[in-house]
């Protein structure tokens, strides 16, 4: 068996901010800092021979310095578990994009994909870009290890609906330095998801859950099946 960890990274500032973030970044938030140290040492417990990987975006890779620091080695960066591309939303707030992108956003509120109509990638493309790199991890970690990964939420949730073959709007959102464990039983073999928005290792104070500033629009959305989670991850 293999297993394949999925690390979506802390709160970072312009999540704080209810920024649409996508391939741009401003680094952790204080909050996000904190969430980091706690994952750290729930991961170093768990998994003290794990390879490390990681998402090269700096919100990323200040998520995983932590468990560097503890496991005492490097995580290889791999641009292929960046984020979404949003376009010209990027670094835009939600509120800006809504109030000056009016049908868009509501479209987007609606479930449509229509990052693309912005410059940025599709939700397809987004599988498509990170499906393999899963794969990968799963099929090139040692029978009986474990691959770390940090990464976004775009990926995280795009990419385990697609990995596993499972109805993308099957599984829920995903939070600020949560755990989403996959397993293969062989090079090549199916994947299983055998953990999903794991989060108990956060105190509870510091957690800053996928719900944070997202309208009951887009809530009912994911609900009723769409491929369109919440902005700015």
């Amino acid at each position: 068996m293999r297993r394949l960890v999925l690390v979506r990274h802390g709160e970072s500032i312009w999540n704080a901010e209810r920024r649409i973030q996508g391939q741009s970044c401003a680094g952790l938030s204080p909050r996000g800092h904190a969430q980091a140290a706690a994952a750290a040492v729930a991961l170093a417990a768990r998994h003290p021979d794990a390879r490390l990987v990681t998402s090269d975006l700096q919100r990323t890779r200040e998520t995983v310095a932590p468990l560097e620091a503890a496991l005492g080695r490097r995580a290889a960066p791999d641009p292929r578990l960046r984020e979404r591309s949003f376009g010209s939303w990027e670094q835009r707030l939600r509120a800006e994009v809504a109030d000056r992108d009016v049908d868009r956003w509501q479209r987007w509120l609606a479930g449509e994909d229509v990052v693309g109509e912005v410059g940025g990638e599709s939700a397809e493309a987004l599988a498509d870009r990170v499906e393999p790199v899963l794969r990968e991890l799963l099929d090139t970690t040692p029978d009986g290890g474990v691959t770390i990964a940090v990464t976004h939420g775009g990926p995280v949730w795009q990419g385990v609906h697609r990995v596993t073959g499972v109805a993308p709007g099957t599984f829920g959102g995903v939070d600020n330095a949560s755990f989403h464990d996959l397993l293969s039983y062989g090079e090549g073999g199916a994947v299983v998801l055998d953990r999903w928005n794991e989060v108990g290792h956060v105190p509870t104070h510091l957690r800053s859950g996928w719900t944070l500033g997202v309208s009951e629009a887009v809530l009912g959305a994911i609900t009723a099946g769409s491929d369109a989670p919440p902005v700015g991850r």
